[in-house]
């Protein structure tokens, strides 16, 4: 049974990934596969989110969520500072 914690964490989440989603679209100097590989995740995490989990999934794509907030942290801070949120939220929500 979902707690009312478990539920502002599932808000939460989805508040970011929604606001990565959009400065994904803004970002214009994104490689255009980098913004699709992160598209893709956002959409696998709301499906993971709304599932059963895949703990072997949940680790690659917190893993790669991890890479890319390192690597874009100089050029594009507030995309970088989003996913660490993410990870935040998978993080305290066992994922």
């Amino acid at each position: 049974m979902a707690t009312d914690h478990d539920a502002k964490d599932r808000s939460e989440l989805k508040s970011r990934l929604q606001e990565l989603h959009n400065q994904l679209e803004s970002a214009t100097k994104i490689h255009p596969e980098e913004k699709d590989l992160l598209s893709n995740m956002i959409v696998g995490i709301l499906r993971l989110e709304e599932q059963s989990s895949n703990p072997e999934i949940e680790s690659d794509w917190t893993d790669l969520l991890e890479e890319k907030s390192l690597v874009y942290e100089a050029q594009y801070p507030k995309v970088a500072f989003t996913l660490r949120q993410i990870l935040d939220i998978l993080s305290r929500m066992g994922i």
